[in-house]
């Protein structure tokens, strides 16, 4: 029988979120596996809530580089991480299992992974976010900080890369990566216990709901809460919308504040942050929704697609077919979704759009140092007009869609050119598609494939480790037709 294979898992830190999920979830996968590897987890930061602390140690200098004073050399923070991987595995790390090394997040960590590469070391690379993806600060602070900058993304086959969608797979493959070193590693989504007789009345007459339209999400910009007012500024009698969350990114709290005021100013059915603001458990709270809203312009996964269905709740709202083709393909039925709300153009002020544009397009490619196409405006706003005299919503700035909103509000014929909200899907739906995420997206598959994985990953000595260009990442992402003003 072979020995456990013994894997070093490193993130900047283990507070409550995406990654910490997918670390937390990946541990508990293990756990279920008759052969499983034997895991170091090594981060800047270890919470008293994290559910592995027994596996986890604290490497200062892992952290976020702006949350730590200084950061060290690359190859003194890699011998720290070495000897806390030695001290809990009793010996080196067969794999390293690195999440977001290229964020920008951490001056040293694209050196380390340089370092691992050219040690001919096992490496996986698991990539969830990116610099080069609407995040030009960090793009910025990898160019500048960085000691080797051209030396980020090894291509080697002793460094394997796993992403989390379709879209990411088919940008990094046109790099010229080998595809057999390229996974995808859709998050596994655990299922929901939520008792059926759970009396939902008390959340639903606090709210004054009829039916309740939950957003569960935390406000960020590109969740794009607008159109969450849209929606219920077009409402029936008794609808009633809510979101769970409030920001914790201070850059939000204007935003979140400017449609709090704005709800309360046109007197919206809508309810803020019910997670943070009342005493009921998030399972309660899903329980008591009709249906699930999803109105982001923009998500790495897409767990907000998949988890209402394994609590009895079907999802309506904001298509995202880069991210949901995934999930289409494994057989989910998404009748909810549409692809834009199409808005007629003499209702918005084109030139102000236009400078909108011209303005964040500007912005971005400058802090990319790149050259903006000539025709970069014309391109963002062909992108975001469904016909030739409408524009989706959601291609919007907060002011320009407060001024549709109000239009509907005073106007009643406006009211009857936008589309409606389809809100319910079958019991037959819900359960098939419940059904296909319990198959497909279950924690035990994903934990056996990623192990298989580890063990796929081989040394290799090699005279040279080779990078990609990291401009052909950037080229894949610095695209006006995806520029969206709410990621700005």
């Amino acid at each position: 029988m072979n020995a456990p294979l013994r894997v070093a898992i490193v993130h900047y830190h283990l507070k409550r979120g995406g990654v910490t999920r997918v670390v937390e979830s990946t541990l508990n996968g293990f756990e279920s596996l008759d052969s499983a590897p034997q895991c170091v987890v090594l981060a800047g930061e270890i919470t008293d809530d994290f559910s592995f602390k027994d596996c986890a140690r604290s490497i200062e200098g892992l952290h976020y580089s702006n949350a730590q004073a200084t950061t060290p050399d690359s190859r003194f923070l890699l011998e720290q991480m070495r000897a806390a991987a030695r001290e809990v595995l009793g010996g080196e790390p067969d794999v390293w299992h690195i999440h977001n090394h290229s964020l920008g997040k951490n001056s040293a960590m694209p050196g380390i992974v340089a370092e691992l590469a050219e040690s001919s070391e096992a490496v996986l690379l698991h990539m969830h976010d990116f610099a080069e993806d609407g995040r030009p600060d960090n793009f910025r602070l990898n160019q500048e900080r960085l000691q080797r900058a051209p030396c980020l993304y090894p291509n080697t086959a002793n460094v394997h890369y796993g992403v989390i969608n379709a879209r990411d797979f088919s940008l990094f493959s046109q790099t010229g990566l080998d595809e057999e070193r390229i996974h995808l590693l859709a998050n596994p989504v655990e299922a929901q216990e939520t008792p059926d007789q759970q009396d939902s009345r008390p959340i639903l007459n606090a709210l004054g709901a009829k039916r309740l339209l939950l957003y569960p999400v935390r406000a960020v910009r590109r969740k794009n809460f607008g159109e969450m007012l849209l929606w219920a500024a077009l409402a029936d009698e008794g609808d009633v919308f809510a979101s769970t969350l409030g920001p914790t990114n201070q850059n939000y709290t204007t935003s979140y504040e400017q449609w709090q005021t704005f709800a309360l100013k046109y007197n919206l059915p809508v309810h803020f942050g019910i997670g943070e603001s009342r005493d009921w458990s998030f399972e309660a709270i899903m329980h008591a929704a009709d249906t699930i809203l999803s109105t982001s312009i923009a998500e790495g996964f897409g767990l907000a697609f998949l988890e209402p269905w394994l609590f009895g709740k079907s999802i309506a709202g904001r298509d995202l077919p880069a991210i949901t083709s995934d999930f289409k393909a494994n057989g989910l039925t998404l009748s909810g979704l549409y692809e834009s709300i199409p808005i007629p153009i003499d209702w918005i002020d084109l030139q102000a759009l236009e400078d909108s544009l011209h303005s964040g397009l500007t912005a971005a490619y400058e802090t990319y140092k790149r050259t903006q196409p000539a025709n970069a405006v014309q391109r963002a706003l062909d992108a975001i007009m469904p016909t030739a005299d409408t524009v989706d919503f959601g291609g919007l700035n907060e002011t320009l869609q407060q001024q549709v909103i109000e239009r509907v509000i005073e106007d009643n014929e406006a009211r009857k050119q936008l589309p409606r909200l389809e809100f319910k899907d079958s019991e037959h739906v819900i359960r098939s598609n419940a059904k296909i995420i319990q198959t497909e997206y279950n924690l035990r598959k994903y934990a056996a494939n990623l192990a298989l994985l580890y063990r796929s990953i081989q040394p290799e000595n090699g005279e040279t480790t080779p990078y990609i260009d990291p401009s052909e990442i950037l080229d894949g992402f610095l695209k006006p037709e995806r520029f969206r003003l709410l990621r700005t």
